[in-house]
């Protein structure tokens, strides 16, 4: 488990594991003996004592994700948007999946093309973010398609 989004830590790039003593004693052989350096691990141990940001974090990320899903279906070229219990979401254009993918990413907007996956022919997976990432992200989509299909 990351701290990114629940915690807002994505800038320290940390994890956590949770599982038997077993398979925890087996991860320990492979890590470096230090492999976490102290001001990581002092703001990894302060966030997990607030709860009521990972609270908070949490309420918005899933309030976003169902503006950014209702606001994805509401687009004629969205084919499908696919479930999801994480902090992204898939979904399927009606093509040029590919193309929209590369020209957002050049214009600061970025997402991952998801097409060469098994079943995921024009897919492309989104991070939700805060509103205004989400908005941008939205405009953008829309923008391009239509610059496209021009």
């Amino acid at each position: 488990q990351t701290l990114s989004k629940a915690f807002g830590l994505a800038g320290i790039r940390l994890g956590f594991a949770i599982g038997s003593e077993d398979v925890i004693q087996l991860m320990n052989n492979v890590k470096a003996p230090y492999n976490v350096n102290s001001l990581t691990s002092e703001v990894a141990m302060n966030a997990m004592k607030n709860i009521d940001t990972l609270d908070k974090n949490v309420k918005s990320l899933l309030a976003q994700r169902e503006v950014v899903a209702e606001k994805l279906n509401g687009l004629d070229f969205v084919v499908n948007v696919f479930p999801s219990d994480s902090n992204f979401l898939l979904f399927r254009l009606k093509g040029k999946a590919q193309e929209m993918y590369k020209i957002m990413a050049d214009n600061g907007v970025v997402t991952r093309f998801r097409g060469n996956e098994l079943h995921c022919n024009e897919c492309i997976r989104v991070t939700i973010g805060t509103e205004e990432e989400n908005s941008k992200f939205l405009e953008e989509l829309v923008k391009v398609w239509n610059d496209l299909s021009a």
